[in-house]
């Protein structure tokens, strides 16, 4: 009985101790979003106990809550399973035994052979002096004690729905007992060999194929509900109730458990900083900036007239300038090749729609190119580079983080990456303008305008953008990371607006002239923004 209280207690703890981290991190967060920051300062990090007590109870309560609704998902599954196979077979077939035989063989099996601690339960163990081994040994069996108490609502609820509610429990109950210490017992032998992570998916492959093969043989030969007569009994119950006893034993009586908790926390922890270190979103927001060369070039002299941050700006962009061209090469030959054989398509199978329609057609082209135009733009690309090989380094200096310095470097590397995406613009409009000349000037001279302005502005628009929220939220820390959610929150919606333009089907002269105003009319008021705010806001991050 002693042992159940300090297991629970040891549980109690430690989802106190998430739920506090929980209302901590919600509070850095808060007070690092504009305007809110200022109501929700950061001092409230370690004065607001009470508040904080609040939030992590709510926490706390969400957690369990959200873990019955985790666990009744399976028996949800099953219930639709159940009534497709009833279907198939003619026979009422049991939501208990479908649950038995995928989540109990095969679910149990993929948890038990691959457990991990996960970095909130590193840091607690760490933080308050816990044992390792003690930890593991009791935190596995009290997982076990928390899968059948989040799982008693489900059966009950199947009990109910099959009218067997005492069965429905002690099969459930057991079962899950039973399961879970074999294949634990298994796990501790299994995490102890040399070559550990394939057998043990080998183990799991060979489970699933049993399990897949026995059903369709069930099924095949008309065998399922006679297998179901004998799962779901009194006779199964009583199996599943013997069964547990001695992998019990084999348990807590294991003579390794010492080796088997080094090599958990070995594991462990080489898999949280693996997926520290290579998180996508750090791929995603800096990976650009950290595969681009640095090469020194014969020119570097002709930038040796200019200072401070000018010359910075200008020798960093001449010593990138190969890598940045091979990539703006790769997009035009893309752009130029598939160009190509839209215009010799055209020529082998001339036109014949009236230019109106084809007009139309082009128009409803637009919503397109605003998608194309965003993934080929060099805006994020720059950005990246910027960081990784000179503002984060730069930034430390007093001299870089002048205003005059800041505004003058923002409008030269907004130039020279509307010169970039400059070049992908022109190419499609030159592509555009060969195609209307080869078949006979098809589209008028007023789309061919307005073509341009589109392309103009959505060039100023992808240009411009990404280094506007850089320099006024400059979302980046000192070691690389990416910790501002307002940076996130608007990079989602950016994207989120380019993928919906693919959405829209038919689009007019209206849409055409909303997007090159909005574009502009934003180009225009980002820049009074950057002028008053970006020498403020464009700091390093620690």
């Amino acid at each position: 009985m002693n042992e159940m209280k300090q297991l629970f207690f040891l549980d109690w703890k430690y989802r106190n101790f998430k739920a506090s981290s929980f209302a901590n991190g919600l509070f850095y967060f808060l007070g690092r979003i504009p305007l809110l920051g200022k109501i929700v300062p950061t001092t409230m990090l370690y004065r607001e106990y009470g508040l904080k007590k609040g939030i992590a109870a709510l926490k706390l309560i969400g957690s369990i809550l959200f873990s019955f609704f985790w666990y009744g998902l399976p028996f949800v599954i099953s219930l639709f399973i159940s009534k497709g196979l009833s279907h198939v077979t003619s026979s009422k077939v049991s939501i208990l035994f479908v649950w038995l035989m995928l989540f109990n063989v095969i679910g149990i099996c993929l948890l038990e052979l691959f457990p991990n601690l996960e970095r909130q339960e590193i840091q607690f163990i760490t933080n308050f002096r816990v044992s390792k081994e003690d930890y593991i040994k009791k935190s596995s069996l009290l997982k076990i004690i928390k899968t059948i108490i989040f799982s008693l609502p489900g059966l009950i609820i199947v009990g109910i729905i099959e009218k067997q509610v005492v069965l429905s429990l002690l099969i459930g109950t057991f079962s899950l007992l039973s399961f879970s210490l074999i294949w634990s017992v298994i796990n501790l032998h299994l995490t102890l060999f040399n070559k550990r992570l394939l057998i043990k998916i080998l183990t799991v492959i060979v489970i699933i194929s049993i399990d897949l093969t026995l059903g369709y043989f069930l099924i095949k030969n008309d065998l399922l509900m006679s297998f179901q007569k004998l799962t779901v009994s009194w006779l199964g119950a009583f199996v599943c109730l013997m069964l547990w006893l001695p992998f019990l034993y084999l348990y807590v009586h294991f003579k390794r458990f010492s080796e088997y908790t080094r090599q958990m926390f070995i594991s462990s922890e080489v898999l949280i900083n693996y997926s520290e270190s290579n998180k996508k979103d750090q791929q995603y927001y800096l990976g650009e900036g950290k595969k681009m060369k640095l090469e020194k070039v014969a020119d570097d002299e002709k930038v040796s007239s200019l200072t401070g941050s000018k010359y910075l700006n200008a020798l960093l962009f001449n010593r990138f300038r190969t890598s940045l061209r091979k990539q703006l090469m790769y997009r035009v030959v893309g752009i130029s090749l598939v160009m190509l054989a839209i215009v010799v398509f055209s020529l082998l199978a001339p036109i014949k729609i009236e230019p109106i329609k084809v007009e139309k057609l082009m128009y409803n082209f637009m919503p397109i190119m605003f998608f194309v135009l965003y993934i080929l733009s060099f805006g994020k690309s720059v950005v990246q580079t910027l960081f990784v090989n000179c503002d984060s380094s730069m930034l430390a200096y007093p001299f870089y983080r002048e205003s005059k310095a800041i505004v003058q470097g923002f409008f030269y590397r907004f130039l020279k990456t509307f010169y970039y995406n400059g070049v992908i613009g022109t190419t499609i409009y030159l592509w555009f303008l060969i195609f209307n000349g080869v078949n006979n000037q098809l589209l008028s001279l007023e789309f061919s305008i307005i073509f341009f302005f589109v392309i103009l502005s959505l060039t100023i628009l992808f240009s411009f953008h990404e280094l506007f929220i850089y320099y006024i939220l400059q979302p980046f820390t000192s070691d690389f990371q990416v910790k501002n959610p307002v940076y996130k929150l608007v990079d989602g919606i950016f994207y989120f607006i380019a993928y919906i333009s693919l959405q829209i089907k038919t689009a007019e002269f209206s849409y055409a002239a909303i997007v090159s105003g909005i574009s502009i009319l934003y180009f225009v008021i980002g820049l009074i923004v950057i002028v008053k705010v970006a020498p403020k806001t464009f700091k390093l991050k620690n």
